[in-house]
C-alpha cells in the first residue's frame, strides 16, 4: 500500500470537487481553504504547466470562463487564450475570483449560502500556484488528488510529470498526493520517476477492455470511472485486486451514501458541505 492510502483508516471519503466550488472560485486558494473547513477528507484540483514550466492549478485549458482576461486591458492584444501560453507571473495579474460573484454559478450566493462579508475575499482570488497549493496541504495534513491535464498537444507534455514529481518530492507531499489523469501514459511516467507515489486512472464514458489487466499495466493504485458507468459490482471486483475506485462527480446525497457503501474509496463532489 502506497503511502497515501496508509493515511487514511477508512473508506468513504468525500473528496472537494476542485475544491468547495459551490461556495468557492474552483482551484484558488479560498476553495482550497473552505474544503478543509467544511471537513472533506481530502479535495481534487487541476493541475497544469505555464509558458515558463511553472505548474498551477486551473482547470480549463483557456483562461475566459474562470478569470477576467477578455476585460483586462493588460491583455488587450491577445489573440489567444490558452494558460500554456502564458508565463507564471503574467497569470498572476488575472483575477480569477470575480466571475464567480458575477455568475454565481450554483446559485449558493443568491441563497445566501455564502456569507456577504466573504464576498471581498472572493473578489479578490488569483490563480493558485502548485508550489503554494502543496506547502498549505502540509502545513494542515490535507490530502489532495492532483489530476495533471493533458499536454500531449504542446512541448510541455514532455516535461509536466518530472516537474510535478520534482515539486511534490521537494515539498515533500508525497504521503499525501493521488495523481490522477486522462493520460494514462503520465501514470506510466510518474511509476518510473517515483514508485511511492499513488497513481489513478481517470475514465469517462467507457471503461477500457480487460479493465483489471489493463490497471495491472499502469501500475494503477486507483481507478477514477465517471459516477455513471461505476455500480457495487465495479468496485467489488477491482477492490479483490487491491485497487481501489472513486467516483467522479456526485452531487445528490443519495448517490454518494450509496456509493460510500459500495465500497468506494471516496465520493467527489461538487458540495462538500452538503455531503459530510
Amino acid at each position: 500500500m502506497k503511502p497515501f492510502f496508509q493515511r487514511f483508516k477508512q473508506k468513504g471519503l468525500i473528496c472537494a470537487h476542485r475544491g468547495a466550488r459551490s461556495i468557492a472560485p474552483e482551484n484558488t486558494f479560498y476553495a482550497l481553504e473552505q474544503a478543509r473547513q467544511c471537513g472533506a477528507g481530502l479535495w481534487e484540483t487541476d493541475v497544469q504547466l505555464t509558458a515558463d514550466s511553472e505548474l498551477v492549478l486551473f482547470h480549463d485549458e483557456t483562461l475566459e470562463r474562470t478569470t477576467d482576461i477578455t476585460a483586462n486591458l493588460s491583455f488587450q492584444n491577445v489573440t489567444e487564450n490558452l494558460v500554456s501560453q502564458f508565463s507564471f507571473s503574467e497569470l498572476q495579474q488575472l483575477n480569477a475570483g470575480r466571475w464567480f460573484i458575477d455568475s454565481d454559478p450554483f446559485g449558493t450566493i443568491k441563497t445566501q449560502e455564502i456569507n456577504s462579508q466573504n464576498l471581498n475575499i472572493i473578489a479578490e482570488q488569483k490563480i493558485l500556484g502548485c508550489r503554494a497549493a502543496l506547502e498549505y496541504c502540509r502545513q494542515h495534513q490535507f490530502p489532495v488528488n492532483l489530476e495533471i491535464k493533458d499536454h500531449n498537444s504542446t512541448a510541455l507534455g514532455e516535461t509536466v510529470v518530472e516537474r510535478l514529481v520534482e515539486l511534490i518530492e521537494t515539498t515533500n507531499t508525497e504521503d499525501l498526493v493521488l495523481i490522477s489523469s486522462f493520460n494514462h501514459d503520465y501514470l506510466r511516467l510518474i511509476h518510473h520517476e517515483n514508485r511511492n507515489l499513488a497513481t489513478a486512472a481517470l475514465v469517462g464514458d467507457t471503461h477500457p477492455d480487460d479493465l483489471i489487466e489493463y490497471l495491472k499495466s499502469l501500475n494503477c493504485d486507483a481507478y477514477h470511472p465517471h459516477w455513471k458507468i461505476a455500480d457495487k459490482a465495479l468496485i467489488h471486483s477491482l477492490n479483490q485486486h487491491q485497487i481501489e475506485v472513486n467516483v467522479w462527480t456526485v452531487n445528490e446525497c443519495c448517490d454518494v451514501q450509496n456509493f460510500k457503501k459500495f465500497g468506494a474509496f471516496f465520493v467527489c463532489t461538487d458540495w462538500p458541505q452538503k455531503m459530510l
